[in-house]
Parts: structure tokens; C-alpha cells; sequence
């Protein structure tokens, strides 16, 4: 096809040239048959005195009307617009009569004028031979009328010569003997310049043909080239939106459309700067959370509490969307969200604290209208903490904590209570927290960590490819406490650092168990912390780890943080640990700052969007648009994509469609026991791992 593609090309590029150099032919008539008339002038010239001036005119007069027929012909030829398919008629009345005709008078000066003189008849010779080199080169993009126009000129002269030769005829005075050797040189000149032409032909047609492809080639690539630009400015648009909703939705909640904690410490720093450059005046933080909203999800279901939520967002916007006026002064109430049942509010400025309530009642007016879910009216009260700058803190960490512990306080009382932070309700918290750590200090030493293990499903082969292992405190007394009580107390402390260790030699000790008793091709993903990986001799453990447990790296997923994973003092170290063959995903991928761009730091082998994207695939535009976006810019850079927290068929069907990888949440099966996973999965057919 290709060839035949090329071919056809090929035919094309020649007609066009054809084309092209009969139509110049055909344009240069005009000044050939100007210089045919001024340049036959000198016939009469050289021959005066030496031939009948009746037979001079007649000739001269018969060329003359010859040249001006072609001259119209050509001048019609251009008033026409004539076009490739039409050429053809022009072409042949131009070869075989206006060509012959004017070349064949032209030759008859050598047989109608010879003449005594040999210096007339050298004159005419001379003048022949150059009327002939002439018509051979005027018409040289024509080698049909090439020939034509040389058989012309010389064909009298030749017959003549040779028959006045051959017959012994003296003619004008002339020897036979040199009649017929000008015979021969005529015959063969007149293959000489037929040569010349031939060749001169080929070389100007392939010259048209060069350029004609040259041009071809030029827009081709052009339009290439403008195709091109057009794909890439698409593609760049369609990513810089991608990368635009994702940044959108790093720093606002994908249900509300409310701005999050990030914003939220953006504020903070605006408002300190704000602060300081304006008298120092004050400003406050308030921790607004909405009180027992688990009852409402065990109740009524989550879409029950993702309505709640929505609706008191939409309240805050709508009563807060322009600055409250309080006594001559205009005070900003910014807004966001923290958790699903939790606002953080900055309200800014603050200028006296004994009227501190006044600005919060409007807070708690919010709620007092009750929320209707289908037949259902919730009533719904709300704890507040408050802490205030310069007061509390200076920086937004401690305000936050500080406001934290006053909602603490808050909640122990119930219904709609505020506390302003102090440093009594302060000590308290301290004193608990003090608790957990010393506790926490003894139950590495006295094994109360446990692992559980929740299966990762591959939606390619609906095969189980990887389990993730979570540490639980299962402590005596106190029960299974759960890692967002103990992990910040155990970075804090660098009790992560041995509890890291513990918990990826007993993750990998179980993979290797599983493998032996037919679970081969099991996969496990352990996270690692920022402490673990600022600990110099990390890599060192690692492979301890893998040579006493005898389990191959490629069964290791390593699983970071955005945060930690793009630390510049961080980034050689896990290129080290990569070296040593394990795979390496990015964890709640889409909640920090750092985009795709970060990916190319080091070979990613699989980004987890958060659970927050994916919980409200059902019910929010934007958490569609930032998990499909997600998943489409991944596949680009040929990483693996893993969605956490699938609980409902609707999720599954929309991850499907999308061409998710993996997925791992409720909807399949909780983090489970060890023992437990084994009978539950032991007639489980795995995939073997494919690297």
C-alpha cells in the first residue's frame, strides 16, 4: 500500500513538472517569435545583391506571419487559463505546426538563396547554424519540439546538399565534394544538439521535479510541524487543567468546596503578618466541631453524614461570605474544614477578649435550624475551642493545639459549649497524653503491638496482589487503640524508629510464612516514617531484615508520604533503598503539595489516592474529576494506581471504567488477623508476581 501510496506520488510530481515546463514553453513563443522576426532582418542584409528581392520578401514576409501566429497562439494560450487536462491540443497544434512550419522556412534560406559568394553562403551557414543552435535551446523544456525544430532547420539543407553531393551537382558554384560534406556535418550536428537537448531536457525536468519534491516535503513537514504544536499546546492545556484541579482539591474539601487545613495555615500567616503590621492587634482560632456525628453514620449512613456536613458548609458560606460588623468594625470569619464532622474558623481581628462571645454566637446560630435527611430531622449541637494570638501562640502550630485542647474541654460538657483556652484545661490534657506515652514506652517491650492485614485486589485480574500491614496497640487495660492515638506520641518520642523495624521484620516474616504454605507471589507494603528514614544505618536494617527473614525484595512495597517522600534530605536515601529491588508507592497521594512534577526524583512504582478523593466519587463532581485525572496522568508516566478507601459497588463501578489498578478498602474486606486472612483466603487463587 505504501508503495503504491509513493508511486502514485511519484505520477503526480512528473505531470505536474510537464506541466509546468510546457506551459513556460508555450510562454516563451511570445519572445521566440519577437527575435524570430527582428532576427530574420539580417537574411535580406547578407544577401543583398545576391538574391531576388521578390524571393527575399516572400520568405521574409511568410516567416513574419508565421511568428505572429504563434505570437496570438501563445497570448490565447495565457487568455485561456489552460489547465493540465487541457494542455494536450495546445501542445500538439505548437509541435507539429506552428514548430515545423517556422523551422522549416528558416531551413529553406539554405536551399533558396545559395549563391556564388562563398562568404554569402558562409554568412548563411553561419546564420543557419545559429538560428539552429537557437531553436534547439528555446525549446530544450520541450525535447519533442527539440527534435521537431532541429529536423526543421537542417532537413532542407540536408537533402539538398547531399542529393546536389551524391549526383555530382555543382550548385551556386559549388563543388559536389563540399555539398556533401556539409550534408554530413549538418546530419551530424543535428545529432549532437539532439543529444544536448535530450540531456539538457532531462537535467531541467529533474531540477523541476527536485524542487517540486522539496515543496512537497516542505509542507508536509509544516503541517507536520503545525500539527504537532497544535497536539502539544492541547495536551499542555489539558494537563496544566489536570494539574489545576489537583491543586484545587489539595487545598479545598472535595465534598463542601470548603478550603482545608492547608488554606486554613495560609490564613494564619497572612493574619500574623497582618497583626504585626497593624498595632498588633488580635486574632482567633476556633475548633467548631459537630457533636456525636458517628451516631448519625451508624444511624443513618454515610450519606447521611456527608448531607450534614454539606449543608452546614453551605450555611457557613452563605452567613459568612462578607465581613460581620461589630461595633464600627469589620471582623472576617474564614472559614474551613478540617475533618468531616470538624471547621476551623480564623476570625480576624479580635479586639477585646470579654467579648469574645458575641463573636461566636454567630457560629452556633448556624446549627440552629435542624437538618432534614429524607423522613429524618437531626438536631445538631456543636463544641467549640478557642485560642487566641499573641495570647496563646505565636505560630499557627501552637494555636491549633492550643484550641484542641480547649475543645477537649468542650465536648467532656456536651450541647453547644465553647472554652477559651487556659493553661488549667491545658495541664489536663498534658497529663493524659503524659499517660499514653508512658505506656506507650513498655508496650514494644511487653508485645502488645499487633499486625493486621488488609488485602490490595488487582481489578485487572480480581486476584489479591498485595496486603497492606497495620499496626494496632492491643493494650491490656485500655483495649485496641488504633494509630492516630499513638503514632504522633511515638514520632515524638523516636519510639517509631524501633516500632518501624518491628513492624517490617514481622510483616516480612509473615509474607515469607504465607509463601511457604502456597500463597506464593504475595505481596506485602509496610509504611515507613520520616524518623525511619533520617536514621543513618535505614538501609543497613533493610537488608538485615530481608537476609534474616529469606524473603526476596521484590515482595516489599515500601509505601511514603508525599511530605516525606520529597524531602531533599530524604530523597538519596530512598534511591539507595530502591537499588536494593523494593517497590516503592507514594501514600495519600493527592493531600500534599509536591504534584507529578516530584515523581521524576525517583522510580515510583505506585501512587494510593486518598481515601478522602475517593469517598465522594458518589456524590461530588470534583472528587470524579481529581481521581480521573489522577489515574489518566499516572498511566502517562507508566505508574500503577491504587484507590483507598472503596467501600460501595458505585465506587468500585467508577474505578472500573477508569482503568484503576488496584483497590483496597471496606467494600472487599477490613484489616484482618493474620490467622484469620489465611482461612479466609487459603482457596484464594493468586497471580504470581509479574515484575
Amino acid at each position: 500500500m505504501a508503495i503504491e501510496s509513493y508511486a502514485s506520488h511519484t505520477i503526480d510530481i512528473e505531470q505536474r513538472v510537464d506541466f509546468e515546463l510546457n506551459e513556460m514553453q508555450l510562454k516563451m513563443i511570445i519572445i521566440a517569435g519577437v527575435l524570430n522576426i527582428i532576427g530574420a532582418l539580417l537574411v535580406p542584409w547578407i544577401l543583398k545583391g545576391q538574391a531576388s528581392l521578390s524571393l527575399i520578401f516572400t520568405w521574409y514576409f511568410i516567416l513574419a506571419f508565421l511568428n505572429l501566429s504563434n505570437i496570438c497562439f501563445s497570448l490565447a494560450f495565457q487568455f485561456a487559463k489552460i489547465t493540465p487536462d487541457k494542455i494536450s491540443p495546445w501542445l500538439n497544434a505548437y509541435r507539429f505546426f506552428f514548430i515545423p512550419c517556422v523551422s522549416v522556412i528558416w531551413g529553406m534560406i539554405g536551399v533558396l538563396f545559395t549563391s556564388a559568394d562563398l562568404i554569402h553562403q558562409l554568412y548563411l551557414i553561419i546564420l543557419l547554424l545559429a538560428v539552429l543552435v537557437c531553436f534547439g535551446l528555446g525549446t530544450i523544456s520541450d525535447f519533442k519540439a527539440s527534435i521537431i525544430s532541429i529536423c526543421g532547420v537542417l532537413l532542407p539543407s540536408i537533402i539538398f546538399r547531399l542529393y546536389a553531393g551524391l549526383n555530382s551537382i555543382g550548385t551556386a558554384g559549388h563543388d559536389p565534394h563540399l555539398n556533401l560534406g556539409i550534408g554530413v556535418c549538418f546530419i551530424l550536428l543535428g545529432i549532437c544538439l539532439s543529444a544536448s537537448c535530450y540531456v539538457g531536457y532531462r537535467l531541467i525536468k529533474k531540477s523541476f521535479v527536485l524542487t517540486y519534491v522539496n515543496i512537497d516535503l516542505n509542507k508536509k513537514l509544516e503541517n507536520m510541524n503545525k500539527f504537532l504544536e497544535q497536539r502539544v499546546k492541547e495536551r499542555t492545556i489539558e494537563l496544566e487543567d489536570s494539574l489545576k484541579v489537583v491543586t484545587y482539591q489539595a487545598t479545598h474539601d472535595l465534598l463542601t468546596d470548603l478550603p482545608n487545613k492547608r488554606l486554613l495555615l495560609e490564613y494564619i500567616d497572612s493574619a500574623v503578618n497582618s497583626a504585626t503590621n497593624n498595632n498588633h492587634h488580635m486574632f482567633g482560632i476556633v475548633i467548631f466541631s459537630l457533636n456525636e456525628m458517628e451516631k448519625i453514620i451508624d444511624g443513618l449512613g454515610h450519606h447521611a453524614g456527608d448531607l450534614v456536613i454539606k449543608i452546614i458548609s453551605e450555611r457557613f458560606k452563605k452567613a459568612f461570605d462578607k465581613p460581620i460588623i461589630y461595633q464600627f468594625h469589620s471582623i472576617n470569619y474564614k472559614v474551613t474544614l478540617s475533618r468531616k464532622d470538624t471547621f476551623i474558623i480564623l476570625i480576624d481581628p479580635i479586639f477585646e477578649l470579654t467579648k469574645i462571645e458575641e463573636k461566636l454566637a454567630p457560629l452556633f446560630a448556624i446549627l440552629d435550624e435542624p437538618v432534614n435527611f429524607e423522613k429524618q430531622t437531626i438536631k445538631l449541637t456543636a463544641s467549640a475551642g478557642v485560642s487566641f494570638y499573641p495570647k496563646d501562640g505565636m505560630d499557627a502550630e501552637s494555636l491549633l493545639m492550643y484550641a484542641s485542647t480547649a475543645l477537649m474541654h468542650s465536648k467532656q460538657q456536651g450541647g453547644n459549649i465553647s472554652t477559651v483556652y487556659t493553661s488549667d484545661n491545658h495541664n489536663v490534657e498534658i497529663s493524659k497524653q503524659i499517660e499514653l506515652e508512658s505506656k506507650l514506652h513498655n508496650a514494644l517491650k511487653n508485645n502488645e503491638f499487633i499486625l493486621q492485614y488488609q488485602p490490595i485486589v488487582s481489578l485487572k485480574t480480581g486476584t489479591i496482589a498485595c496486603v497492606e500491614a497495620l499496626v494496632r496497640w492491643k493494650h491490656p487495660t485500655l483495649g485496641m487503640i488504633y494509630p492516630d492515638k499513638f503514632i504522633s506520641l511515638a514520632e515524638a518520642d523516636g519510639i517509631i524508629v524501633p516500632l518501624g523495624e518491628w513492624v517490617l521484620q514481622t510483616a516480612c516474616s509473615q509474607i515469607k510464612k504465607w509463601h511457604e504454605e502456597g500463597f506464593y507471589g504475595l505481596k506485602v507494603a509496610v509504611n515507613l516514617s520520616s524518623k525511619q528514614l533520617q536514621k543513618k544505618n535505614i538501609v543497613e536494617t533493610i537488608e538485615d531484615i530481608l537476609r534474616t527473614t529469606g524473603l526476596a525484595p521484590e515482595f516489599i512495597e515500601l509505601e511514603l508520604t508525599e511530605s516525606v517522600a520529597f524531602q531533599k534530605d530524604t530523597i538519596s536515601i530512598i534511591k539507595k533503598i530502591k537499588s536494593l529491588g523494593l517497590s516503592l508507592a507514594i501514600d495519600d497521594f493527592g493531600t500534599g503539595y509536591s504534584g507529578l512534577s516530584n515523581l521524576k526524583l525517583f522510580e515510583i512504582d505506585k501512587l494510593k489516592i486518598d481515601k478522602s478523593f475517593v469517598r465522594d466519587l458518589e456524590t461530588n463532581d470534583d472528587s470524579k474529576a481529581i481521581v480521573t485525572n489522577t489515574i489518566a496522568l499516572a498511566k502517562k508516566i507508566n505508574v500503577s494506581v491504587l484507590a483507598e478507601g472503596v467501600e460501595n459497588k458505585e465506587q468500585l463501578k467508577f474505578l472500573q471504567e477508569h482503568h484503576c489498578d488496584l483497590i483496597q478498602g471496606y467494600y472487599f474486606s477490613p484489616p484482618i488477623d493474620p490467622d484469620v486472612f489465611a482461612d479466609k483466603f487459603k482457596n484464594f487463587k493468586f497471580k504470581p508476581l509479574v515484575n
